[in-house]
Formats: structure tokens, C-alpha cells, sequence
């Protein structure tokens, strides 16, 4: 099996954990934080939703580019970024070639444009599904203050048996 065969069996699953953690912050107490240093739930809700729009991002241009997106109005919208641009991200990843996925690309960041990262193309797919998972554990930990409920994630939670 390659890297990216691997990659599409680990990311239909995380997907919809992702999509059921999304789906439990309640829209009420969107402006909660565990503390004043960390993001609000609805920041925190549009930077997980935001993965999909940066895997497109990389997938089609080949680059990661661009600065904060605007604050959604609700937690609502914030988490239907995710699910709208799941069909990009889907057919990105079955029609990249293995020549592709194995392209040493180069992401920048801030606004000098300085270099973060130096990966083949599959590296940094991985490294943002890495990260999409880290902050959704984040987003995870802030549902029961809030007053909503633990989604299954990868097995049964205190508030859902599972599936």
C-alpha cells in the first residue's frame, strides 16, 4: 500500500470524526475560552473547518498561501466551511498522481512569505491532516463546558456510545 492509499483510508475516517466533533459545538457560548490566551469556540471551530479549505489550496495550486480568514457569523457557518469543500479536497486527492504526491513542494507563511515547511506534496497532506486532528482534540475538550456533548471519535465517549 503507498503513502497515498494510506492517506485515503485515514482521512475518510477522520473526516467524519471531524464532522461529528463540528457538529456537537453548540452555537450558544460561541465566544467561550478556556482561557484568555486561547481561542474563542467559534475561532476555534472555523480553524479546524479551515483544513479543508487549505488542503485544496495545496492540492490544486501547490502551495499554502494567505492570511486569517474573516471570523464567521456563527458556529454553524464556521463548520459548513468543512463540509463544503469536501468534494474539492475528495477529488484532489483520488485524481493526484504518485509523481504528484511525491513532488517536494515548499509552504510559506506570514507576511514576508518566509519558508515553513519543505515536503513532497503527500508529506505536507499528512501534516495537515496531523494538524487538523491536534485542533480538533482542542475544539473536543471545550464541548461539555459549553454545555454540548463528546462525540464518538475514534471509540465510544462518556456522552455517545458510538457507532
Amino acid at each position: 500500500m503507498t503513502s497515498k492509499e494510506s492517506f485515503l483510508l485515514m482521512w475518510g475516517a477522520e473526516v467524519e470524526a471531524t464532522k461529528r466533533v463540528l457538529g456537537a459545538v453548540p452555537d450558544k457560548n460561541a465566544d467561550w475560552r478556556p482561557h484568555p490566551k486561547s481561542r474563542s469556540a467559534l475561532e476555534l471551530t472555523a480553524f479546524v473547518a479551515g483544513h479543508a479549505p487549505v488542503l485544496a489550496m495545496l492540492m490544486e495550486t501547490g502551495e499554502i498561501r494567505g492570511g486569517p480568514a474573516p471570523t464567521p457569523g456563527s458556529i454553524k457557518e464556521a463548520a459548513g466551511v468543512f463540509t463544503a469543500l469536501l468534494p474539492r479536497v475528495d477529488q484532489a486527492l483520488k485524481t493526484m498522481d504518485e509523481q504528484t504526491w511525491d513532488t517536494k513542494m515548499t509552504t510559506l507563511y506570514g507576511p514576508k512569505g518566509e519558508v515553513w515547511q519543505q515536503l513532497p506534496m503527500g508529506g505536507m497532506i499528512w501534516s495537515t491532516l496531523f494538524d487538523l486532528i491536534h485542533h480538533r482534540g482542542q475544539l473536543s475538550t471545550y464541548l461539555r463546558p459549553m454545555g454540548g456533548k463528546v462525540p464518538s471519535i475514534y471509540g465510544p465517549s462518556a456522552d455517545d456510545p458510538g457507532h
